[in-house]
C-alpha cells in the first residue's frame, strides 16, 4: 500500500463520524523503575481508564538505566469515550497517562488503525 493510500485511509478514519469505529494504536511507555510503584502498577492504572484495553506489552531496549521502556498496543472503545475525534481522544488519553504516578513519558507511535 502506498503512503498516499495509507494517509487517505487514515484521513477517512479520523473524519468518520458515523459508526464511530473502535481503533487501536501503538505507543511507547517510559516508566520509572522503582520498587514502590513498578510497571505492573502503571499498566493496571492504564487498564482502569474507561474505554481503554491494553492489547499487548513488549519490552523495549533500555537506553537509560533506571527506567523501564515498553511498547504498548492499546485498543480504544469509542462508544465508551463519546463522539470526540480520534486525535482528540488520543490527546486526552496521552495527557491522562502522562499524569499517572511513575510514568516518565507516554507517547503515540505510528498511525491509529480502525478495528
Amino acid at each position: 500500500m502506498t503512503m498516499q493510500k495509507i494517509m487517505e485511509s487514515f484521513n477517512n478514519f479520523v473524519n468518520e463520524e458515523e459508526g464511530l469505529p473502535d481503533f487501536r494504536f501503538d505507543s511507547v511507555l517510559i516508566s520509572t523503575a522503582s520498587k514502590e510503584r513498578g510497571k505492573d502498577d502503571i499498566l493496571s492504572d492504564i487498564r482502569s481508564l474507561p474505554g481503554v484495553t491494553v492489547v499487548a506489552v513488549r519490552e523495549a531496549d533500555k537506553p537509560h538505566p533506571g527506567r523501564d521502556y515498553s511498547l504498548l498496543s492499546l485498543k480504544v472503545d469509542r462508544l465508551t469515550l463519546g463522539h470526540d475525534s480520534v486525535p482528540s481522544i488520543i490527546k486526552k488519553l496521552t495527557h491522562r497517562i502522562n499524569k499517572l504516578e511513575g510514568v516518565f513519558s507516554f507517547s503515540v507511535k505510528g498511525i491509529p488503525e480502525p478495528i
